[in-house]
């Protein structure tokens, strides 16, 4: 009560005196200052409520008339660091303890968050860790705190060993054909290295029951097949993208259908599926996938093997280790079987966000803020030997960095990497980078031979034009099982993945006569190689 009297009271006291404060610039600094307090209080009701730009705007004003509010300051400083903009975090820390004249508990833990996510060398660590040290002594040992303080310590001491020891990578910020100065990740490239879509928030309607940002949309690039280029991303056409939250989990292999995160109000998050119209190039109004799969709680993430049969998603029900935690279903007919959880050498009790299975169905990468890191989430690879999950292994610095890496995607090759990051040299916030991983053995090679491959059918006609809108399926060579069928697409291709190892029919049929023809390719198991078997109808 007290709180609002006072409150009201200046706004009267504001209103009476509006006329002469035009006039008289020192009494409108007078007044300005009377209602910092108010100010305060309601950009921390903003903080308290994710609008991070809000609450920014409301202490610029505090310190427009008093430059050395401490409160304003530290609210700045804590803005930005929610934002991630470490750096700006940082110097308004630095900032308010240079009003305020001391330094507390507090502000050691902040420092050190600080310096830790915007360390760069060694000696960065270094300051970090001597502020979480000062921190622990000054407080209660066994405080969340100081718990927290800890686990960054060893954060940064495993982050002092990756960066003495670079994995041989290139990286390449992909540009503003694919970036913006707003949010890019959740890259995914088709198995043809052709198709790239990902995640934007780069405009459309604000978010203003969650974050304020703009809400997000699902983007795509084409590769030009003259010039090897990226072309300019654009929203995925059709009825995929809708006014509240769509991202892109995963594209399947052959671009057939994307895996879709959706979050309607009515549910924690769920996985949905948009299928690819092949005739008109558009997308298909996203579905949700069914129970077991989707829960009453948060799913997200997932990879599907290339046969189909096997799919791995992140799901945070009650049955798990931690918060989010890895998972496998198998399909069964039309339908899944009950997901099981991938167990703790995998999971923890912290949070595991991000699955990409490998196209040798053995190799699985993940991102995790639970398993020994430099910082927030890491990506890790396992294999599975003998029916067993390996221990994880970080994929090292500069991939994993002090902040955020946690969804990427892996050409067919195993030679270059599609990851989202916040690296130096962003654009604005998340960026998407393009990085030559040939030379790091760890995801270049030792890898077993790819169990499928796929096949790229093209139709032609008699004059050896290729035609679209032809319907081709793949059997079995005895004919008693279907492996896939699709349409050509606008320029006369298909493709379909296969098992390794078999010969196969295929069969193309077009308008009513269904005509069609058929041809024997022996699939080898490379994992890598696209066979090409012309037909003619």
């Amino acid at each position: 009560m007290q709180r609002l009297f006072i409150l009201s009271l200046l706004l009267i006291i504001l209103s009476c005196g509006s006329t002469k404060a035009q006039t008289d610039s020192s009494k409108t600094n007078v007044m300005d200052q009377a209602l910092a307090p108010a100010k305060i209080l309601a950009a921390r009701h903003e903080f308290l409520n994710n609008n991070m730009r809000g609450a920014l705007t409301l202490y610029r004003e505090v310190l427009q008339t008093d430059p050395t509010n401490v409160t304003a300051l530290y609210g700045i400083a804590q803005c930005h660091y929610n934002l991630k903009r470490y750096d700006l975090a940082l110097e308004y820390l630095e900032k308010c303890i240079s009003a305020r004249g001391a330094i507390s508990g507090e502000d050691e833990y902040f420092y050190g968050q600080c310096f830790h996510r915007t360390a760069r060398t060694v000696e960065d660590l270094d300051k970090a860790i001597g502020h979480f040290n000062r921190f622990l002594d000054q407080s209660a040992k066994s405080s969340f705190e100081a718990g927290e303080a800890r686990r960054f310590i060893a954060q940064c001491m495993f982050a002092r060993q990756a960066i003495a020891n670079p994995a041989p990578v290139v990286i390449r910020n992909m540009g503003e054909v694919i970036n913006s100065r707003f949010e890019e990740y959740a890259p995914s490239i088709t198995a043809d290295g052709t198709l790239l879509v990902f995640t934007s928030r780069r405009g459309g309607k604000i978010d203003e029951s969650g974050d304020y940002k703009y809400y997000e949309d699902i983007h795509f690039s084409r590769r030009d097949a003259a010039s090897g280029n990226w072309m300019d991303a654009e929203p995925l056409t059709g009825e995929v993208n809708t006014e509240t939250h769509d991202a892109v989990l995963s594209i399947a292999p052959d671009g057939s259908g994307i895996f879709v995160y959706k979050n309607d109000g009515n549910n924690a998050g769920d996985i949905f599926f948009s299928r690819h119209n092949k005739q008109d190039d558009t997308w298909y109004e996203a579905t949700r996938m069914g129970r077991p799969i989707n829960s009453s709680y948060f799913e997200g993430s997932v990879s599907m093997t290339a046969d189909g049969k096997t799919l791995y998603f992140i799901s945070e029900r009650m049955e798990g280790f931690g918060l989010g935690d890895v998972y496998v279903t198998q399909k069964k007919g039309d339908s899944w079987t009950s997901p099981k959880n991938l167990g703790e050498v995998i999971n923890t009790d912290m949070d595991e966000k991000f699955v990409f299975i490998h196209p040798n169905g053995k190799t699985l990468f993940f991102a995790s803020n639970g398993h020994p890191g430099m910082g927030s989430y890491d990506i890790f690879k396992t294999e599975l030997v003998n029916g067993k999950w390996s221990t994880p292994v970080n994929l090292g610095y500069p991939i994993n960095t002090v902040n955020e890496e946690s969804t990427f995607s892996l050409t067919m090759d195993n030679s270059t990497m599609y990851l989202s990051a916040e690296y130096d040299d962003t654009y604005g916030e998340r960026d998407i980078y393009e990085l030559d991983v040939s030379e790091y053995g760890l995801l270049s090679s030792g890898y077993d031979r790819s169990s499928y491959g796929q096949f790229l059918v093209a139709v032609t006609d008699a004059r050896g034009s290729t035609v679209k809108g032809v319907e081709v399926t793949i059997y079995s060579k005895d004919g008693k099982e279907q492996v896939g069928t699709a349409v050509t697409d606008r320029n006369g291709y298909v493709r379909i993945n296969a098992s390794g190892g078999k010969a196969y029919r295929i069969v193309a049929r077009l308008g009513e006569d269904e005509s069609e023809t058929e041809a024997m390719m022996e699939l080898k198991e490379t994992g890598d190689t696209v066979i090409r078997v012309p037909m003619i109808i």
